[in-house]
């Protein structure tokens, strides 16, 4: 796996989420008031998602940045692409986000997620949210737990 300072997101491949519904997602969906966001896969190391990001005026919260919950929201979902896109069909068992800067409203990000490890059912995943100079701003880690076909099958159904 390549360092995190070794990826490219100009060398990627754009991509639409796969799970089921992500047109209707409040944070990747065409009709979000949180975000403007693009998706693409690392040409160079395919377990890597590349979203860039704007986050829009819904989604301040302290004057002139960026909603803690709103960030959170944004790092669950990428990483829930990056594990789906790769065929793990799976739901978000727990997510811990560490706030190193607070996003300034106007500024465009990069998130840089990727599969850490595939362990059973469990599926670990990490994110990073830098800012246009390069600077962390928010770090993330997630554990998703892959659906069994059949659950899978009733979550494809529900209305």
């Amino acid at each position: 796996m390549k360092p995190w300072s070794e990826l490219d997101p100009e060398d990627s491949t754009p991509v639409t989420p796969s799970f089921p519904r992500w047109e209707k997602s409040f944070v990747s969906g065409p009709g979000s008031t949180l975000f403007r966001v693009e998706h693409s896969v690392s040409r160079k190391d395919p377990q890597v998602l590349f979203t860039k990001v704007r986050f829009l005026p819904h989604a301040e919260g302290p004057p002139g940045h960026v909603h803690g919950g709103a960030t959170a929201a944004l790092l669950d979902e990428v990483m829930g692409i990056v594990v789906w896109h790769h065929g793990h069909a799976s739901l978000t068992q727990n997510i811990k986000i560490e706030f190193k800067r607070a996003i300034p409203l106007a500024e465009a990000c990069l998130v840089v997620t990727r599969i850490e490890s595939i362990s059973g059912r469990k599926v670990e995943v990490s994110s990073i949210v830098f800012d246009s100079p390069g600077r962390s701003l928010v770090t993330g880690t997630g554990t998703f737990h892959r659906l069994s076909p059949e659950q899978l099958s009733r979550f494809k159904s529900s209305p």
